[in-house]
C-alpha cells in the first residue's frame, strides 16, 4: 500500500484545506477527510485515478455535513458558531463564502482554492463543465455584491 501512503502524504492537507473552506470547521473538516481516506482505501483496486474519487468523496462528505447542519438549524434558532480554531482570514473568507448556495460555493472553492480544472469539477458534481463556468460566474458576482 505505497501508493496509498504518497496519496494520503500528497492530498491530505489540501483535502483538509478544501473541506474547511467548505464546511467552516477544521474538526469536520478532518472528519471527513479520513473518512474520505477510508472509503478510497476500501475502492482501492477497483479505482483508476484514487486522486479524483478522493475529491470527489470530500466534497459529497461536505456536502452532506452541509445538508445536516441546514437541518439541523431549522429546528434550532441559532446558528452554530465557527471554530474558533481558525484563522480570522479563513473566517472571514467562509462568511463571505456562506451567502452562495451550496453549488456555487463547492464550484468556487474548488475552482479557486483547490486549483481544479472545469472538467475535474464537472466530474466531481457529476454535471457539464458549462455548467462549472455558469456556477463560478454567478457565485462571483454574488460574492462581489457581498464584500463590496
Amino acid at each position: 500500500m505505497a501508493a496509498a501512503d504518497a496519496l494520503f502524504r500528497a492530498e491530505h492537507d489540501g483535502m483538509v484545506r478544501l473541506a474547511v473552506l467548505l464546511v467552516g470547521s477544521r474538526g469536520l473538516a478532518e472528519e471527513i477527510v479520513q473518512d474520505s481516506f477510508s472509503a478510497v482505501l476500501q475502492r482501492w483496486d477497483s479505482l483508476d485515478r484514487p486522486g479524483a474519487y478522493l475529491r470527489t468523496v470530500v466534497v459529497n462528505g461536505c456536502r452532506m455535513a452541509l445538508r445536516r447542519r441546514e437541518t439541523e438549524r431549522r429546528h434550532r434558532e441559532l446558528d452554530p458558531p465557527l471554530s474558533v480554531e481558525l484563522p480570522a482570514e479563513l473566517v472571514e473568507l467562509h462568511q463571505a463564502l456562506t451567502v452562495l448556495p451550496d453549488r456555487q460555493r463547492i464550484v468556487v472553492v474548488l475552482r479557486y482554492f483547490a486549483d481544479r480544472t472545469d472538467s475535474e469539477i464537472a466530474e466531481t458534481l457529476g454535471c457539464r463543465p458549462a455548467t462549472v463556468r455558469s456556477l463560478a460566474h454567478r457565485g462571483l458576482v454574488r460574492l462581489r455584491k457581498e464584500l463590496a
